[in-house]
């Protein structure tokens, strides 16, 4: 066991969303006890077979997000746990983060919520998403900027322009990164964002392959029903502090100190609010972090954060997916 020590907190990240991949996790599970606890725990609570639709599929049905949601909850919850098996953070002075998804798996890592309650209620969460616009009526599109093309200033003036000549719903759902600004509303709304995003300074108007328009005032049925959800849910408590940055705010929150009506209340806003990962990292650069490791599958949050932190490169991030950059995982936070 190799013990981590720093001056600097370390940021533990967690992806969401649209980082899934057949075959995800299954290096791990054959290779440590612990994640085939998780496995099975997140199972017993989702009531998938998480093991067969994360090592198998098909592709189609893992892209489903009542699957996907616990699928990757599942794995990045599993390797964190081989992560502290094998180098004893000290999580009281880790600072936690996920994108969207990410932070359910994030709350299970810092201690709060159990992985097998929070199957359960990601897979209703997915569920609810799934249902609270009818198929055809929503959407989003990722707009990427150029390097000098202010993206979040072109991608918020769209928006208002947009708004106010259809009256219809379109918002920023999701600030990613100064070039990379994903948008959410009526399909017809977005529509219209991917013609118009061109003529102001888009590289590219990315329509996304997601089931509805996720972070927006239509997912609000959705939260609706996360919230009776989450109101049956037992959180669990915390002995020492924990810190997490929160999506819907970008602040810095001591989970060992709050109320678990204040963090259910946080969750439920995230089913409407935007994504603040820009935001969030800044928090972060701000609290000190100089290194940060990406848990679960894929390695968008590490490309995010190597974009967002450009200029300053105060903060490196190194991914753990598989058992190679697990093993790499040492080397990193020695240097």
């Amino acid at each position: 066991m190799v013990t981590f020590s720093s001056s600097h907190p370390l940021a533990l990240l967690f992806p969401g969303q649209g980082s899934q991949v057949v075959g995800m996790g299954k290096d791990f599970f054959d290779e440590f006890e612990v994640v085939r606890r998780a496995f099975e725990e997140a199972s017993d609570g989702s009531q998938l077979d998480l093991q067969k639709l994360c090592f198998e599929g098909p592709e189609e049905t893992l892209k489903k997000t009542e699957v996907t949601q616990p699928a990757i909850l599942t794995v990045s919850v599993a390797i964190f746990r081989v992560l502290q098996q094998r180098f004893s953070l000290n999580l009281g002075t880790c600072v936690f983060a996920g994108h969207s998804l990410g932070e359910y798996s994030a709350l299970v890592a810092s201690g709060r919520l159990s992985l097998k309650d929070a199957a359960r209620v990601v897979k209703r969460r997915g569920q609810f998403m799934q249902a609270a616009v009818p198929d055809g009526q929503g959407a989003m599109v990722a707009l990427l900027f150029p390097p000098k093309v202010s993206g979040l200033d072109v991608a918020q003036e769209i928006v208002r322009d947009i708004r106010q000549s259809t009256n219809e719903v379109i918002v920023v759902a999701n600030f990613n990164s100064p070039d990379q600004i994903v948008l959410a509303g009526t399909s017809s709304a977005i529509d219209k964002a991917v013609a118009e995003a061109p003529t102001r300074g888009a590289k590219r108007a990315l329509k996304l392959p997601v089931s509805a328009p996720f972070h927006s005032p239509l997912m609000q049925k959705a939260a609706d029903s996360l919230a009776e959800c989450l109101a049956e849910t037992a959180f669990l408590r915390l002995q020492e502090e924990r810190s997490l940055i929160a999506n819907v705010d970008a602040q810095k929150h001591n989970l060992a100190a709050e109320s678990d009506d204040d963090l259910k209340a946080r969750l439920v806003n995230q089913a409407t609010g935007s994504v603040l990962w820009v935001q969030s990292v800044q928090t972060l650069l701000r609290g000190g972090c100089t290194k940060g490791l990406e848990i679960g599958p894929g390695s968008v949050l590490a490309g995010l954060c190597r974009r967002i932190t450009h200029e300053l490169k105060s903060m490196s991030v190194h991914s753990v997916n598989s058992i190679g950059t697990l093993n790499d995982v040492e080397a990193f936070l020695a240097t």
